[in-house]
């Protein structure tokens, strides 16, 4: 199970910080057999290469119909795109480069969004959700996956607005097929896990986020395991925490991983498995370890 194990990019924070290339990181840790990455919006994105090419996106997806901008990424990923054939030829020319490296790879987006509350200006709210379904789907249309985690929202949420909020997020771009997720965060994996559900979004799961600092639990895991189908769930993260909090290398701690494989594999899980360790600089050293680890559990 954890032979196919991927990574979240976030991971690669520090290291970009000291001037590391995002598409350098992607290729080397694709060559070391961690194929699914999710790319994980952030201010160390941002800093990068790849991140400000994700800006000069954003701001040409306005020129192009819905249709146009889905045609160039289908085109992308195939043989033959001419990107003078844009109105962009320097820019796409930049994102064929970029998708050249990514071969072979599957890549997903995600990004921190206050889905649990009513937002203040739907125009805008809705705006930011199909700039973010177009990444994901520019960047692997055989297999978008758009994810969605809340951390701002506080413990007290209007349920009624959070899964409205999903049904409408699940809505836009219907001519972009797409796995549409929400990860458990602040709030527990169970009432995430109902609030995706009522929604028709799929689920992210990471236990780590189950865990508070002292080792007490904002639901029991195995309460959690006893209400989900693997049919809810489109990817499970691995991170583990200590009362030190998160750590660079999955080792023990609060999670019991054993307990995590099993659940899935007695329910044939079929998604991906992600490792979300805290950076450091010598991520790659870090996740292969970790993923000795996971294959000893």
């Amino acid at each position: 199970m954890f032979e196919k194990l991927g990574i979240v990019t976030n991971i690669w924070a520090n290291e970009i910080a000291n001037g590391k290339r995002f598409d350098d990181l992607m290729v080397e840790f694709g060559a070391n057999g961690f194929r699914d990455m999710e790319v994980r919006e952030g201010e160390y994105l941002r800093n990068s290469e790849f991140g400000r090419t994700i800006q000069k996106i954003e701001n040409a997806i306005p020129e192009y119909t819905n249709n146009e901008f889905k045609t160039i990424c289908n085109n992308m990923w195939n043989s033959g795109f001419d990107p003078n054939e844009t109105n962009h030829p320097v820019l796409f020319r930049e994102v064929a480069d970029f998708v050249e490296k990514a071969s072979g790879l599957t890549l997903s987006y995600a990004m921190s969004h206050p889905w649990l509350s009513k937002p203040f200006d739907i125009d805008v709210d809705t705006q930011k959700i199909i700039i973010a379904k177009k990444l994901a789907y520019l960047l692997c249309p055989s297999r978008a996956r758009l994810r969605l985690v809340d951390l701002e929202s506080e413990d007290e949420i209007d349920h009624n607005a959070a899964v409205t909020n999903l049904k409408r997020y699940r809505s836009l771009l219907p001519e972009y097929p797409m796995i549409f997720a929400v990860e458990n965060a602040k709030q527990s994996a169970t009432l995430t896990l109902q609030l995706a559900i009522a929604g028709g979004a799929k689920l992210t799961y990471d236990e780590t986020n189950t865990y508070r600092d002292d080792g007490t639990t904002l639901n029991p895991p195995e309460t959690f395991w006893q209400k989900v189908k693997m049919d809810d769930l489109t990817s499970v993260h691995f991170k583990q925490k200590t009362e030190e909090d998160v750590l660079s290398e999955v080792d023990k701690g609060y999670v019991d991983f054993k307990a995590v494989k099993q659940c899935l594999k007695t329910g044939n899980y079929e998604g991906d498995l992600l490792l979300e360790n805290a950076p450091t600089t010598h991520s790659l050293r870090d996740a292969i370890n970790s993923r000795k680890y996971l294959l000893t559990c």
